[in-house]
């Protein structure tokens, strides 16, 4: 494991006219556990061995464990939640990065199969952009699209034994991943049938399949993880084949990998997803590892047999954020490995806009993107920690108004600035006004319509995140354009 460390820059921007001559440090440490084609930073686990308390009544709301039974399935829900198939307890998980999680559907060992909204053995799952939960429902032979309070429809699921697998159109035989392209329609992993069913987008009915049971491309082997990219490329672990391919919807396909534990080998993978880098991520599951590969086979490799940061027990899924959030099933170990690498959404002009916090009212930020400066400049309308005396003067406004101003180099989706507060000044009138540095912001965007800014201000010794949105939306279809740009 290495260890980088940033240099500390200092630059004269071109805005000193309103808040006068910016430092701009970039201080950054991190650990890399990856070639530096792929920057991998631990971020976050959670979860521990825990089987859902049922209780004598099978009583379905009962507390959720804080941990996994043998969790097997992972995919977004935004920046900040995640979905986990809890593949031994016959449930999903919704949980935050910090491990605070809810249950969502009820499970077959208590109840009746084959019934939408219960699961048994749910293996892998994907997040529609309308936000519909995706469930390859392993042993009832189906597939269930649930919405987040786990009101579900299902697409197969009428056999009662498990030997019971049907090559029919439209049925399953131990399914064990999704996936949804950009028309919405839902590829499903049907695993026991060596093959890939595509589901119409809302109404679940199947409107084709391909591939075959073989070793030669276009054919699987067991095959467990499916992940689409943005052109509708179809990407498959075929884990029996120790292999990656890479597939259209006539299923010409190329393939890279064979069984082995060198980089670049596999040893039946399971899990596997696409970044908005494009960059293909495979749970390399029998080696204990996550690799990194481009579209040619060319991969890095992290992660190793452990329980420590970055060590896995038969990880069995990943999945990416255009955040740059990466989650890691590590199911041999009972939990959630969040880590972070490049972001994919960049801070562009569409960013510029008064944002706020609305459990914050009459408190708001002007922010500036510049991009050919590769700056971004925030200013912070808020208060004083303590209201002024009650007989304090001020000629305009409150007494206890501030602002401050902070500028910074564009990294990417964030940007780490100095926070100045200026004083001295007379209202419309030239003046030597005095500025102060006085710690950091660090702003960060995900996306077009929501942001933080962490402050830390050593004189009032106050740390914090503060969650923000725009006050109008006027600028959103500008920033997504200029973000596919």
């Amino acid at each position: 494991m290495m260890g980088i460390v940033g240099s500390v820059t200092r630059q004269v921007t071109p805005l000193a006219r309103i808040g006068a001559c910016f430092v701009l440090v970039a201080m950054f440490a991190t650990s890399v556990y990856a070639q530096p084609k792929v920057t991998f930073k631990f971020e976050n686990t959670f979860g521990k061995k825990g089987f859902y308390d049922r209780g004598p009544t099978f009583d379905t709301n009962s507390i959720p464990p804080e941990g996994f039974n043998s969790p097997t399935g992972v995919a977004f829900q935004s920046a900040g939640r995640i979905i986990v198939a809890d593949r031994g307890n016959l449930k999903l998980q919704s949980c935050d990065t910090l491990g605070d999680c809810l249950w969502i559907g009820s499970d077959a060992a208590f109840g009746t199969r084959n019934q939408p909204g219960t699961f048994d053995l749910p293996h892998g799952v994907s997040v529609s952009k309308n936000g519909l939960i995706n469930i390859a429902d392993e042993d009832n032979h189906m597939l269930q699209v649930c919405d987040s309070g786990g009101g579900c429809k299902a697409s197969g699921g009428s056999f009662s034994e498990d030997t019971a697998c049907s090559p029919s159109l439209g049925k399953w035989c131990f399914p064990q991943d999704t996936a949804v392209d950009s028309l919405g329609h839902i590829y499903g992993m049907d695993t026991g049938n060596n093959r890939i069913q595509v589901l119409q987008a809302g109404t679940l009915v199947a409107v084709g399949v391909f591939m075959r049971p073989g070793s030669a491309p276009g054919q699987l082997n067991n095959a467990r993880g499916i992940a689409i990219d943005k052109d509708d490329r179809i990407i498959i672990a075929d884990s029996g084949n120790n292999r990656v391919q890479i597939c259209d919807r006539d299923a010409n396909c190329t393939a890279f990998g064979s069984m082995g534990s060198a980089v670049g080998q596999f040893n039946a993978p399971v899990g596997i997803d696409v970044d908005a880098l494009g960059r293909i991520w495979v749970a390399d599951t029998g080696n204990n590892r996550i690799q990194v590969c481009d579209y040619a086979g060319d991969c890095v490799a992290f992660g190793g047999p452990g329980t420590g940061e970055g060590q896995f027990d038969q990880p069995q899924d990943v999945a990416t954020h255009p955040s740059g959030r990466v989650a890691v099933v590590d199911t041999g170990n009972n939990r959630i490995q969040l880590f972070r690498t490049e972001a994919s959404f960049k801070m562009n002009a569409g960013l510029n806009d008064a944002w706020f916090d609305p459990a914050t009212d009459g408190q708001g930020f002007f922010i500036t993107v510049f991009p050919d400066l590769g700056l971004v400049l925030l200013a912070w309308f808020t208060y004083d920690t303590e209201l002024p005396p009650t007989d304090a003067q001020a000629n305009l406004g409150d007494a206890g108004h501030r602002w401050l101003t902070a500028v910074g180099p564009i990294d990417g989706n964030k940007a780490t600035m100095d926070v100045e507060i200026a004083s001295g000044g007379l209202f419309d009138q030239p003046g030597n006004i005095e500025r102060v540095t006085d710690g950091t912001i660090t702003l960060n965007f995900d996306n077009c319509e929501s942001g933080t800014v962490t402050y830390d201000i050593p004189s009032i010794n106050r740390q914090g995140t503060v969650l923000i949105k725009r006050v109008a939306s006027d600028n959103i279809v500008l920033c997504e354009s200029l973000s596919t740009n």
